[in-house]
């Protein structure tokens, strides 16, 4: 089953994203719908479990950064892909910095977005084409040179954990969460949260289940 969490302020976009993704789940899915910031916390913050959060970043009175840090401060590992109709490169660079998981354009065609929610589904991230093709097309996806730790790190980052929740989560101090991050980075050869998403996102890693 398929746990699925729409947050969006127009009722036709969530419409939309909820009938593709009954189609894309084969009717395995289960969906809550909200349409504020307001609304939305109060769900997370019920308990309930999500598999999965679209998050819109224009909603109403609230920047769409501050509720994602909102979103992250309750639930820290549950994948956010931000819906947006800001197609601009930094936008997608500043919601991943932030925590997001994926991003996705408004103004995609019913076959990207259906895509994107079986990419979801799959544990994978999605990005714009324009954002994604700023890394070469890769040739292979060889192993990383990670320890098993250093894979836990990297599924948190690519969650939207903060350190200090990753140090939480993997019980671990602040400061090795900081030398697994660095080991991180190096292997994949990046040198940013949004980044190590980007190049996850260019080899298919997924974000784990």
């Amino acid at each position: 089953m398929f746990r699925l969490l729409i947050c969006d302020d127009h009722p036709p976009i969530r419409t939309a994203v909820r009938l593709l993704a009954r189609e894309v789940a084969g009717g395995a899915c289960e969906i809550t719908e909200c349409s504020s910031a307001e609304e939305l916390l109060a769900i997370l913050e019920q308990g309930r479990p999500y598999d999965f959060l679209t998050l819109d970043l224009q909603l109403p009175g609230q920047s769409g950064l501050d509720v994602l840090a909102q979103v992250k401060r309750v639930r820290p590992s549950l994948p956010v892909m931000v819906f947006s109709a800001d197609e601009a490169p930094e936008r997608v660079t500043e919601a991943l910095q932030a925590g997001a998981s994926g991003y996705l354009c408004k103004t995609v065609s019913e076959q990207a977005l259906t895509e994107a929610l079986r990419a979801a589904a799959s544990h994978k991230i999605s990005l714009p084409a324009n954002y994604a093709r700023a890394l070469p097309s890769p040739g292979g996806t060889p192993d990383l040179p990670l320890s098993a730790r250093q894979r836990e790190v990297l599924q948190c980052l690519l969650r939207g954990m903060s350190a200090k929740q990753i140090a939480r989560v993997l019980g671990i101090s602040d400061g090795t969460v900081k030398s697994h991050t660095v080991a991180v980075f190096r292997a994949l050869n990046v040198s940013s949260r949004a980044q190590v998403v980007l190049e996850a996102h260019r080899r298919g890693i997924p974000f784990g289940s």
